[in-house]
Order: structure tokens, then sequence, then C-alpha cells
């Protein structure tokens, strides 16, 4: 303000006992930079409405996508809305580039051939089931007496059991396998047997208590 009165040769501002008062000169002067500072503000209002929207397609696996991501996607569009987002739902088996995805969120060590990753969050496998067989579960053990439910990675249960103290399942005992936790769950729900599933990934049924939790034992695979 100083440089502008100096500019202009004037003096726009008197120093009084309650601050700083407009002299003649600065009340002439003050509709005409509202005015200014609108028409700008305006302008760039209609530089932002036009602002080209850009595309973003991301895959992910469809237990992070309704465990995580879609409780913040209205987050996402309000501070981006200049952003087109695409999300893809696949079962951790893609290939980014064959696919056209910007990026993926995957489950795994992060070391696959030609891509660059960076750690989100931790995923522990834990049983879940429902009430009902958790109210007959006295000790780890007695899993073993239902059906087992459980992803493509074999060792889950064997590693959960071992972690707890256990013996694991035997080759013979009753499993079914699932491509998507989404779709354990559900069975899971049902009363079909016992997932293990990555428990952060579900807190909305845990809460629910459609779902509960048996036992606190989580190990990381």
């Amino acid at each position: 303000m100083k440089a502008l009165e100096q500019h202009l040769n004037c003096q726009l501002f008197v120093r009084v006992s309650r601050g700083l008062m407009l002299t003649t000169e600065g009340e002439n002067l003050l509709p005409v930079l509202n005015d200014s500072f609108d028409r700008i503000a305006g302008m760039l209002d209609r530089f932002a409405s036009h602002r080209a929207q850009e595309k973003l397609k991301i895959g992910v696996v469809g237990t992070f996508a309704t465990g995580l991501l879609l409780s913040q996607l209205d987050d996402f569009r309000r501070c981006y809305p200049h952003i087109d987002l695409q999300l893809s739902t696949h079962n951790n088996r893609v290939d980014p580039a064959a696919e056209g995805l910007d990026y993926t969120i995957r489950y795994g060590g992060g070391a696959w051939h030609g891509t660059e990753a960076t750690f989100l969050c931790s995923a522990p496998l834990a049983p879940l089931c429902t009430p009902d067989i958790a109210a007959a579960l006295q000790t780890p053990a007695d899993i073993l007496k239902f059906t087992l439910l459980r992803s493509y990675r074999r060792d889950e249960w064997s590693a959960w059991m071992q972690a707890a103290g256990e013996n694991a399942p035997s080759p013979t005992h009753r499993v079914m396998v699932f491509d998507s936790s989404v779709t354990m769950l559900e069975a899971a729900q049902a009363g079909t047997g016992i997932a293990i599933a990555p428990v952060n990934m579900f807190t909305h049924l845990l809460n629910s208590e459609r779902i509960v939790q048996p036992f606190t034992t989580q190990i990381d695979l």
C-alpha cells in the first residue's frame, strides 16, 4: 500500500486511535479497487472452470476398495474436481501396463517386475465368522470343526494356526477357496464356514456385528 501511495503521490490512509481511516482520496479509490479485484476473481474462476479434465485410472483389489477406498471418494472429488477418476477392481493379479492403468493397489511384498511400489498399509489376517459360530469356539483348535474359507494362498490357515499355538489343518480338511475376500466374507456371513481375511478391510462388518473376530491372534503374510 505504501508503494501505491508513492505511485499516486497522495495519502490513502491516516492513523487514528482505533487503527487506520481512509482519506478522501482513499474513499474515492476504494470502489475502483473493489471492482478491479472482483473482475480479476471472476476471470480466475472462469479459468478454473475451463480447466481440462484429467483422467486417472486406478486398478484396485476389491477388498481394499470396499474396506477403505470407497469411503474416501467423496473427499477426493471435492479436493480434485478436475480429475475424472476411473476405478477398475481386480483380484490382485493384474498387468498395469497391459490394462492401461496409471496406478494399481495390490497386496504383496512390492517386488513386482517393471513397477515402482510404495507401501500403503499392512493387512493382517485373522479368522472372521458369524456370532453363532464364534459361540462354539472355545479354543483356536475348535476352528477345525468348521469349513475353512481362504484365498488362493495355501498357507494362510496353516500359518495362523501355528501362530495361535495349534496344529495346522490336515490336507484333507474341508476348505473353500475364493479369488475375492469380499465374496469370501459374504460366504462367512451366510454361515458357510470361518474365513481368514484382512481384518482392517472389514471393520464395517465388524462394527455391524454381522461378523466377529473370535480370537485376537493376527498374522502378516
